[in-house]
């Protein structure tokens, strides 16, 4: 099932299409704007509100995290400082109508205290303690580098390893995504961001565990598509 197309051409050809279909990417959740904008990640304001979203994330739609932090933007709580001055009780009662609101409460309040004693940039900046937190894995790790510290970093995913195998009609893991689009993009931070707003797009729009392939943007670049659904 393979196909004649390189994976760095493959990138260069995604990067068009994500450039040329910003609408789909904004219905999904994506603003492609400035490149050191926090906006990208649905028009957040802040590195804070950032944050808080990725724990508040995980197990949770994120119409309900929005509207969490929209309620914490008008009581002015949508500050790491802020929410690390109050008790695990005091932050369930914010976040009620997130899932397993405890548990993130608490996860919360540790990232919060943590941020306040190290600093936010130092925290991005050291992989390792970033990823130590609980509640943050290598995905997200990676994304709030890329996101927040506007590090040159392509964030490990599911939807990076299912996409670019389907494409590219070979098996690729999460870490061989990573490992082809650094090598491909390199540093440029703007595309970096673009594919993976992009990516994440076509994963929570077409290309499911099962795919919706005849409605997908990328069905004629697809090797699954051409050997598997058309065959």
């Amino acid at each position: 099932m393979k196909t004649s197309l390189r994976a760095d051409d493959l990138i260069f050809k995604l990067l068009d299409a994500f450039e040329k279909n910003k609408e789909l990417l904004r219905k999904a959740g994506w603003i492609v704007t400035d490149v050191n904008s926090y906006e990208w990640w649905d028009n957040l304001k802040t590195a804070d509100e950032i944050l808080i979203s990725s724990i508040l994330v995980q197990m949770t739609k994120w119409e309900i995290v929005k509207k969490t932090i929209e309620k914490l933007r008008e009581l002015n709580l949508n500050r790491l400082d802020k929410i690390a001055e109050l008790s695990e009780n005091e932050i369930e009662e914010l976040i009620k109508g997130i899932n397993f609101y405890k548990t993130k409460a608490r996860r919360l309040k540790k990232l919060a205290v943590i941020v306040k004693e190290k600093g936010l940039e130092n925290l991005l900046k050291d992989e390792k303690a970033l990823k130590d937190i609980e509640g943050i894995g290598d995905e997200t790790a990676e994304a709030l580098q890329l996101f927040v510290a506007n590090l040159p970093v392509f964030p490990r995913s599911t939807y990076a390893s299912r996409i670019l195998s389907r494409l590219l009609g070979e098996e690729i893991s999460k870490q061989e995504a990573k490992k082809i689009v650094e090598n491909t993009i390199h540093d440029d931070v703007y595309k970096l961001k673009l594919l993976h707003a992009g990516i994440v797009t076509i994963g929570k729009t077409y290309c499911f565990s099962k795919p919706k392939c005849n409605s997908c943007i990328f069905k004629d670049l697809c090797a699954y598509y051409k050997h598997v659904v058309k065959s």
